[in-house]
């Protein structure tokens, strides 16, 4: 890579108006910000989670807002692979780039099943695999730690589609290298360095957690140094590319991720205020570069 590296636009062969994806979780599918008009600057949208069952998430309140970041308990709240497949996935098609699916599963099984059901449609791009979130009660992280399931998850994955998927990694325990190269093994197409850190709020006068699940995902732009450490290991160590997550508050950022080593960036917790974020980061990013 050449210093300042360039504004790449080409990802898994495909043409992309930016390399700004909007994190899982953090738009939807998609839909809404089509609505407001707040698409621009979008390389790519990560949906929601898809699990094969519907799921309620986690009692609120679910969310916190913290001095320097959000804390985030949803619990994976989804409708369900079916529903998504049947009523969502037709309105993303109107989507102005490419769509990845996350999903997520309460065993190794599981993933491969919501694929399956999710193949029948020509509307997405690829998948992105969740064995990492930190909030539900079963699986989510504990997969994502151990570089056998990793491997066992993409393997199952890559026998039901030949769409391109990264697998979203963890960075609460385990080795993250052994991991990535473990999801490469198994078939994966790129790999998401990564999923939100363990946080927590306490009540001081009362000594309990203000979120009902207690441990949440924590997100910040203090975090970026810790993301950039990660994606400079992880991009070191694997041939297939890095998208990044986590950390991003303005264009610099993005560059500084690009120039670390990822081939895209996600944006999430800055789009709960600025909705139109990934605009104002490519127009950033253009000042900078002089593109």
């Amino acid at each position: 890579m050449s210093y300042p590296p360039s504004i790449p636009r080409k990802f898994w062969g495909v043409d992309f108006n930016s390399p700004v994806m909007l994190a899982s979780g953090t738009a939807g599918f998609g839909e809404e910000l089509l609505d407001l008009q707040c698409l621009s600057g979008v390389g790519a949208v990560v949906s929601k989670a898809v699990t094969f069952k519907s799921r309620e998430g986690n009692p609120p309140p679910r969310l916190l807002e913290t001095p320097y970041g959000l804390l985030n308990s949803i619990g994976l709240a989804n409708p369900g692979v079916h529903h998504v497949l049947e009523h969502i996935l037709p309105v993303a098609a109107d989507l102005p780039c490419p769509l990845l699916i996350n999903v997520a599963g309460e065993s190794v099984e599981e993933f491969a099943s919501v694929v399956s059901v999710l193949e029948e449609s020509r509307v997405h791009l690829g998948y992105e695999i969740n064995v990492s979130c930190p909030n539900v009660a079963d699986g989510g992280a504990a997969f994502g730690v151990d570089p056998e399931v990793v491997l066992r998850v993409a393997q199952g994955v890559s026998r039901v589609t030949s769409r391109p998927f990264s697998v979203k990694l963890t960075p609460n325990g385990g080795d993250m290298v052994q991991s990535a190269r473990a999801a490469v093994e198994g078939g994966a197409s790129a790999v998401t360095v990564c999923n939100t850190f363990l946080g927590m709020q306490i009540d001081w006068e009362t000594g309990r957690s203000i979120l009902k699940r207690k441990v949440a995902g924590y997100t910040s732009p203090a975090l970026l140094p810790l993301v950039v450490a990660r994606v400079w290991q992880v991009s070191n160590a694997v041939s297939v590319p890095v998208i990044s997550s986590g950390g991003v508050s303005k264009g610099e950022d993005v560059l500084q991720l690009l120039a670390a080593g990822a081939r895209m960036v996600q944006v999430g917790t800055r789009l709960m205020r600025r909705p139109f974020a990934a605009g104002e980061l490519m127009a950033e990013m253009k000042k900078l570069t002089g593109e």
